[in-house]
């Protein structure tokens, strides 16, 4: 069984969201970055959601630009996240975001600041006697060096303690999370061969390499508390059974420079050189800090090892300082290949904690174009999974949909799509304006009838057994009467919702869009003058092989204006996924009820091809999965009109289409708007 990397996710993602895209007439996966782009706006979108769940803050999470990003603001992420490291990224942005919300970034900033108290002077000469890299006399410079040194280490330090503490606070607010950071230690820390590591002779010897080493994995179950002199006290003074006692980043900064001083007890000082531009040793350049090895292996967890004592500790009962001897050794020293290894393991530890984990950079215009993918709700909808293979009869795995539920000025200057903009379809051209233009007036046109859907005709009933008490005739009751009630019938027509969706496919260039976009134009004109009759319209075409709608308008949220200054970005271009689209949109569409009437108009010249991923769509596998998903829409109560535009014989309609749609297949000349005006009047002022 293949191992699920992902196996904290999987359960509310599906399965079809991890889905590579693969060609079935070649098997090789198929590089798409629009839909990749797609995609990690979806990542972007539940990451953020995880962090501001667990933080009970609005911490902004970002892909990684050209630009640079402030540490302590926001939670970047790398622009190459693949689906199996999805756990790993949401382990990391949790860790990342906690840190923005727990951590004290002045704390930080005071120790690297000369002019602060933060190290006082008298322990910075203190250090820089002891490790200052050039033979001075000069106090300044003494305690220069000195307070350089100490920076140096007790930053790493600090570090190391307050990712504990932070990953901490997580497990104990939201153990939920835990397998994300099990997910995320497992991906960073969890090396085979820092276990090796650590029961080797390596890192033995008390300089900071060794000591860092042992302290960043000082809970891995291997750990051996006699390799350096010191370990057993550090262990007590990290005291990480109780790491949730420590409530700031400050206590974090107290349990550094204990560790820091313990430390220095065993660390010799160095060589000193002659004169003042004297290179700095080795030692006092600093080691960045590596995190405490974790995952979801026993002694590997993030809890901070709440349950270990460090009975589990090589080299049995931990020893007293004194007894200890200068070097301890382990199993045998390790390969050259094995310490290269080692050392890569190790400095993946170190930019972990010092937060340098590298994140792949995404273009400016990748990021312009995540962020309008964002603002147009666009997601990717697995379809087709009911389509024959017409060369085996088999249901094929199906492909993807790309569904764009908000049309924006953004998605537009993105360029990623072909159907949107481009160099020759601009709403600065007169000819394609003009069409909207026209559609608008004669909308208006359509509209004044339509008007009649909003009047309310009431016809009042007197002389009843029953109903509201007619005050006129009260007085006949003294004679006897007893009809004297009245009833106000009201006479109104039923609110209604319309779906246009329209062939994008570039068959439709020319005057059959043009002319198409105006008869849409004018109903949405006309919609948009009365109170109870709402429509949406989209287009559905094909962009790189996959199926593809657009939802441009929705009278529910969008103005009609919208109309006029982003439809003429619409061109034809591609092919007809038909169905495939019509049931990628079927949650989207309005269901028909008791108070409400739905119509779906279908505008369409041609049969159903297109080439997606995974895929044929085509004959009569196309056809049948385009009939069943209009079925769909008939078994919600919705009334489904297809119009088949064909400019060259309008008399016939094709065999294909009158299969998918049945009774509501027509001919429809749309450079002739008047019989569909009157089909529509007649339909919507039906009471």
């Amino acid at each position: 069984m293949q191992y699920n990397t992902n196996r904290n996710s999987s359960w509310w993602l599906g399965d079809s969201f991890f889905d590579k895209n693969v060609d079935i007439l070649t098997g090789e996966e198929i590089k798409d970055k629009s839909a990749d782009l797609i995609k990690l706006a979806g990542y972007r979108r539940a990451i953020a959601n995880f962090v501001n769940i667990v933080t009970g803050e609005n911490v902004p999470v970002t892909f990684k630009g050209n630009d640079s990003y402030t540490d302590g603001k926001s939670v970047v992420l790398s622009a190459s996240l693949k689906d199996k490291d999805f756990d790993a990224a949401v382990g990391l942005a949790l860790h990342e975001g906690s840190h923005i919300k727990l951590t004290d970034f002045d704390i930080l900033k005071d120790l690297l600041d000369s002019s602060s108290d933060v190290i006082p002077k008298n322990i910075s000469i203190e250090y820089g006697k002891k490790h200052c890299p050039i033979d001075t006399d000069l106090d300044n410079e003494i305690e220069y060096w000195g307070r350089k040194y100490i920076v140096e280490k007790v930053k790493a330090l600090l570090n190391i303690v307050e990712d504990r503490r932070i990953d901490n606070f997580i497990f104990k607010s939201a153990p939920g999370y835990k397998g994300y950071y099990h997910a995320l230690y497992e991906k960073y820390f969890n090396a085979k061969i820092v276990d090796k590591g650590l029961l080797s002779d390596e890192y033995r010897n008390p300089d900071w390499d060794s000591y860092m080493f042992r302290i960043c994995n000082i809970t891995n179950e291997n750990r051996d508390l006699n390799a350096l002199p010191g370990l057993s006290d550090i262990w007590k003074a990290m005291d990480l059974a109780n790491i949730g006692n420590i409530k700031s980043t400050a206590g974090c900064l107290d349990i550094a420079f204990k560790i820091f001083h313990i430390v220095e007890k065993y660390i010799a000082p160095p060589q000193k050189t002659s004169g003042k531009d004297g290179e700095e040793d080795q030692d006092c350049q600093g080691e960045k800090s590596c995190s405490s090895s974790n995952g979801s292996k026993e002694g590997k967890t993030p809890e901070g090892g709440a349950k270990d004592d460090g009975s589990k500790a090589k080299g049995g009962e931990v020893k007293s300082l004194k007894s200890l001897p200068p070097v301890v050794q382990g199993n045998g020293p390790l390969s050259p290949a094995q310490l290269k290894k080692l050392k890569n393991a190790i400095k993946k530890q170190e930019n972990f904690v010092d937060g340098e984990i590298k994140k792949t950079r995404m273009t400016n215009a990748d990021k312009k174009k995540v962020k309008a993918i964002e603002e147009s709700g666009s997601e990717i909808k697995n379809v087709g999974t009911d389509v024959f293979n017409p060369w085996d009869r088999k249901k094929t795995a199906g492909t993807q949909c790309i569904v764009i539920k908000k049309l924006t000025k953004n998605l537009i200057d993105s360029n990623m799509y072909s159907f949107l903009g481009g160099q020759r379809w601009s709403f600065k051209s007169k000819r394609y304006s003009e069409p909207i233009a026209k559609g608008v007036r004669l909308g208006t046109l359509l509209g004044k009838k339509l008007k009649l859907r909003s009047e309310e005709r009431n016809t009042k009933f007197s002389r009843l057994d029953s109903g509201k008490i007619d005050k006129r005739l009260i007085a006949s009751l003294g004679f006897g009467a007893t009809r004297i009630f009245e009833q106000v019938m009201t006479d109104k027509y039923v609110p209604a919702n319309v779906h246009i969706s329209i062939d994008n496919s570039g068959s439709m260039s020319g005057n059959k869009f043009a002319n198409c976009q105006t008869a849409v134009v004018a109903i949405a004109k006309a919609a948009s003058m009365i109170d109870n009759l709402d429509i949406q319209i989209s287009y559905r075409t094909t962009s790189d092989h996959k199926p593809i709608i657009l939802i441009a308008y929705d009278s529910r949220v969008d103005s009609f204006k919208k109309i006029q200054t982003l439809f003429p970005h619409i061109c034809p271009s591609a092919l007809t996924p038909e169905g495939l689209t019509f049931e990628a949109i079927q949650n989207s569409l309005v269901e028909a009820s008791g108070d409400k009437e739905s119509y779906f108009i279908n505008f369409s010249d041609g049969e159903p091809y297109c080439a997606p991923k995974g895929l044929y769509y085509g004959g009569q596998p196309a056809e049948q999965h385009t009939k069943a998903q209009v079925e769909k829409m008939r078994k919600k109560g919705i009334k489904v009109l297809s119009y088949f535009i064909n400019d060259r014989n309008a008399d016939q309609i094709s065999r294909a289409f009158k299969a998918m749609y049945g009774q509501s297949a027509a001919n429809v000349d749309v450079t002739n708007l008047l019989p569909l005006a009157k089909t529509l009047n007649k339909l919507f002022l039906k009471k």
